[in-house]
Formats: C-alpha cells, structure tokens, sequence
C-alpha cells in the first residue's frame, strides 16, 4: 500500500512539474515573440494623440529608430516637453527609459517589462512602484495606457504613418531619438 502510494504520489509529482514546466516555456516563448513583434513593428512614422492626460487631449507624433540592435528609441514634441523612448534589451529582459522634459525634468524613468499578454507588454518602475504602463501593439496601431498609483493617467494612441522625410530630417530625428538618457 505504502509503495502504491509513493508511486502515485511521484507520478502526480511529475505531472504538475511538467505542466509547471510547459507553462513556463509557452510563457516564455510569447514574451519573445512580443518582445521581437515590439523590435521590429516600432521603427517608422508613428502619428496620433494622447487623448487622456492631465493638460488635456494633445497631439503626439513620434519617429522610431534602430539605434543599435535591441536598441529602438523615438521622440515626440508635445510642445509642452519632449517625451523621449528607448526601447531595450538587457540580461534577457525588455526593458523602457522614459523621459519627459517637462517642467524642466531631466530624470528619466526606468522601467522594466514584467507581464506578457496576447498583444500586450506591460511595463513597472522598480524605483516607482506607482507607475506602471502597458503597449497594445500591432502593425498599424500602437496604443500606450499610462497608470499612476494604479489608476488611468495618459492614454496615447498612434497609427502607422506614410511620411516621408528627407535625410537631413530622418538623421536629426534619429540622432535625437538615439541620444543616450
């Protein structure tokens, strides 16, 4: 009886493990297929608005660029400031710095990839813990929610746009984009 036990209680054992296992690498498999999805969708002329935020619904044009490979940054005029975004990869993990000028704000925020969903990265500020944001992403749409102490605080959305620049303007956007924060 004892051995009958132990047998079942090992081979149940084995099971849960390999589901365990298995849920692991198809979460796995899903942040890598975001994380390359992100990499390779953002680079281009990006053009919509933030249509939720504290000053009120403003425009928000954005130009991303491959800085170096698992480097994909941009930057968006307000008017107000400048919101620059470096998309990157570190030690396996995706990775955010944000910056926004405004006011003078010269601090960028780091943040840190953490949950992956069907179409969605969310994103969390280790030294932070009241931000978070999460990007809906596919190739013509790309929609960025900003939460602070866990509640809506900007909601920007962006469509693929066909405009073209000349070179001097693509390399000025790319090396302010590409600037190091």
């Amino acid at each position: 009886m004892k051995r009958q036990m132990k047998k079942v209680l090992t081979t149940l054992f084995v099971v849960l493990f390999s589901q365990f296992a298995y849920a692991a690498d198809l979460e796995n498999a899903l942040s890598n297929n975001l994380v390359d999805e992100l990499f390779a969708t953002l680079p281009g002329s990006w053009h919509g608005r933030a249509i939720e935020t504290p000053v009120g619904p403003i425009e928000y044009a954005m130009n991303f660029h491959e800085c170096v490979v698992a480097v994909v940054a941009g930057v968006a005029d307000t008017g107000a400031s400048l919101h620059f975004w470096r998309f990157w990869k570190s030690d396996g993990e995706l990775r955010l710095t944000f910056l926004s000028t405004f006011r003078g704000n010269q601090k960028p925020t780091q943040l840190v990839a953490n949950q992956f969903e069907e179409n969605m990265i969310w994103f969390f500020a280790p030294e932070l813990a009241l931000l978070t944001l999460s990007i809906t992403m596919n190739e013509a749409a790309i929609n960025i929610h900003v939460f602070h102490h866990q509640k809506p605080h900007v909601f920007i959305r962006l469509t693929r746009t066909d405009k073209s620049m000349s070179e001097s303007e693509r390399e000025e956007s790319e090396k302010k984009s590409c600037k190091k924060l």
